[in-house]
């Protein structure tokens, strides 16, 4: 039995030897042991030191930690195969918005993968009352979580404004996000005809409508489609949290109207929508659409916003601390690759991009447990 088969029938510390490990902190490659310890990474030493009696050699690979797609898009009914290809292409996280009862039981009872789920609530809570209150809110919210069992699973209070026609609803979420201690997780309207139809019938844009009630700040923002100019001031102003995709943002702003992001004081996370990994064109598109983005004008500052938004900085734009890094302390969701000739130590994030554009992840664990061995799926990597 090898290390990761012993990792996988539960022992609780072991260690990955003599490997190339991306730092976050530094943004470039780093030689090291890194130990596990149960669901966490345990310490990270100078290579060939650990003393761990079960130990992974890892000299002909790259650990990289976990992607993190905060929006995979609508539920249906293929949720347990779109689980499985994100985790074999190294995307241990996904997010996904959910409307009813039905859309958090398939996503609460798929295993292997950790979830963010965003429970929406308009006028009603979650559980089918009246959210008029910020009680009742976090009542109907605590009474959704309750049904779902895994510890791999996370979540989050949302607000779908298109959907909501009562000011004090939206002021009833936030009050209960406040009170779990939760980022309020805000989706935005996905396409012109509706946002024009949200500024006829509300008379101001969702942005202008959640700046008025002081409700941007320890946000977190999804699609970025069809904001406004002067939407972007009011992101600007702001310290909420983005998540986008690539392409997000519509042709008319990506123009000389365009007025950069600065996100001064907040997180941003790319969703992936399933698609960019094991693609270099996308990759590409994803490096200039963050330059246009975030005004980086330096390809080498865009690849390192690109590597954190796919991974730390997402978590951290959910309020998760314990996500996206290799380092101590940190949930042990990893990606092992074979290591290209041409990543070294002195190798960066546009190296991590292209690794991760070129092949896909030999090993992927989720607290420490792996889900994908010699590039497949494991047993536990079913919807139930």
């Amino acid at each position: 039995m090898n290390a990761l088969e012993m990792a996988g029938a539960g022992n609780a510390e072991w260690a990955i030897v003599d490997t190339l490990y991306f730092d976050a902190a530094v943004h470039s490659f780093v030689m090291a042991d890194i130990e596990i310890d149960g669901s966490r990474i345990g310490a990270i030493l100078p290579p060939a030191t650990s003393k761990r009696k079960i130990r992974l050699r890892g000299e002909r690979s790259i650990c990289l930690p976990g992607f993190i797609d905060p929006d995979v898009g609508p539920i249906d009914a293929g949720w347990g195969a779109l689980c499985r290809n994100l985790v074999l292409s190294g995307i241990t996280t996904a997010g996904t918005f959910c409307a009813t009862h039905v859309d958090l039981e398939r996503v609460g009872s798929t295993e292997g993968i950790r979830r963010f789920c965003y429970v929406e609530w308009g006028e009603q809570d979650p559980c089918g009352g009246m959210s008029d209150t910020g009680q009742a809110a976090c009542e109907g919210f605590e009474r959704a979580a309750r049904t779902v069992n895994s510890g791999r699973c996370e979540l989050f209070p949302a607000i779908v404004p298109g959907k909501t026609w009562s000011a004090a609803t939206l002021l009833a979420a936030a009050k209960a996000a406040d009170r779990l201690r939760r980022r309020l997780c805000i989706k935005l309207c996905a396409n012109e005809a509706d946002a024009q139809a949200y500024r006829e019938t509300r008379f101001c844009t969702e942005l202008g409508l959640l700046a008025y009630l002081s409700l941007l700040a320890n946000t977190t923002i999804f699609n970025l489609s069809q904001i406004s100019r002067s939407d972007t001031h009011l992101l600007d102003d702001s310290r909420a949290n983005l998540i986008c995709a690539p392409g997000a943002v519509s042709e008319w702003l990506m123009g000389r109207a365009y007025a950069p992001l600065s996100v001064c004081g907040g997180e941003i996370g790319f969703s992936s929508y399933a698609n960019i990994f094991g693609d270099a064109d996308r990759f590409a598109s994803l490096l200039s659409f963050s330059m246009a983005l975030i005004k980086k004008s330096c390809e080498v500052d865009a690849g390192n916003l690109v590597a954190d938004a796919l991974t730390r900085s997402a978590a951290m734009a959910l309020g998760i601390e314990d996500l996206g890094m290799i380092a101590a302390n940190m949930k042990a969701d990893l990606c092992i690759f074979d290591r290209p000739c041409e990543v070294s130590e002195k190798s960066n994030s546009l190296d991590l991009l292209n690794l991760v554009a070129s092949q896909k992840p030999r090993h992927v664990l989720v607290d420490g447990t792996p889900v994908v061995i010699e590039g497949a799926c494991v047993h536990e990597m079913v919807e139930s």
